[in-house]
């Protein structure tokens, strides 16, 4: 789960920033407008978790028994996860591609 959330948002990263970098943006403006967008997505889904969407993990926990405390703590500990997982993905693929991006446009 953590990986494949990590791959989904290197792909938006990457989509995002290579379209701004070939509009002619510089670096850096294309660098945080593809962080911003590669992190929307995690931060959309952290919003609904128990309010409007019951993850998988925290109904299979609540259904067997558990409390529904011991279920959020858990959700909510998976989440972090992921959003870490995603921000930590999209950060070192920026960064890779840093040194790409200054000998491309000397």
């Amino acid at each position: 789960m953590v990986f494949a959330n990590g791959m989904n948002s290197v792909s938006l990263c990457g989509e995002r920033f290579f379209a701004e970098v070939n509009r002619g943006e510089s670096y850096i403006y294309a660098r945080n407008i593809a962080f911003k967008t590669s992190m929307t997505p995690n931060i959309n889904a952290l919003f609904a978790v128990g309010i409007v969407s019951l993850p998988g993990m925290m109904t299979g926990q609540i259904l067997t028994g558990v409390s529904p405390f011991i279920a959020a703590r858990y959700q909510i500990m998976v989440m972090c996860m992921v959003f870490a997982s995603a921000g930590l993905a999209s950060a070192i693929f920026l960064m890779l591609n840093k040194k790409s991006q200054n000998t491309t446009n000397i």
